[in-house]
């Protein structure tokens, strides 16, 4: 019998940290200096917030990228837009209209490394760096947080 993998286990490493940097670089206008990234959980989902957790110290506090300094904290699905970020990294079961609502509030990026937040809408960037990088865009949901990227990017993804 196959044991069920937990769903973090393929959370955010310091590669991927490194990927979603080197993706805001692609966001018109890029970010610069420091910036807040939101790593959203929901708490009524088992495993969700060990999961934002995890991805939380990917990023060490602090994670620097060609002129940007990322520091990521963890926040509960519910009190996301009490806070100020740029942008978003989405756990398992964040991927919710309210998740949706703050990412259009803050016109803010959101990527997560589960396909059904980015194939529903709630979120815009899917990305995973195992086995190999793939990275998947949903245009519509981009463009209702008015969020734009550069051509460049939009040539290097899928676009849902």
């Amino acid at each position: 019998m196959l044991a069920a993998m937990p769903a973090y286990a393929e959370a955010f490493d310091s590669k991927d940290v490194t990927i979603l940097g080197e993706a805001l670089h692609f966001v018109v206008p890029p970010p610069k200096g420091e910036i807040s990234v939101a790593v959203v959980y929901n708490p009524a989902v088992t495993g969700s917030e060990q999961e934002a957790q995890q991805i939380s110290k990917a990023f060490s506090d602090t994670s620097q990228n060609i002129g940007v300094t990322m520091h990521a904290f963890a926040v509960r699905l519910d009190d996301l837009n009490h806070n100020a970020f740029v942008a978003v990294v989405s756990a398992n079961g964040a991927g919710t209209p309210i998740l949706r609502n703050a990412l259009t509030s803050h016109h803010a990026v959101c990527v997560t490394g589960h396909l059904d937040q980015v194939e529903n809408g709630s979120c815009q960037i899917y990305m995973t760096s195992q086995p190999t990088v793939d990275i998947r865009l949903n245009q519509d949901a981009t463009d209702a947080a008015d969020v734009h990227f550069a051509t460049a990017f939009r040539i290097m993804v899928r676009t849902l």
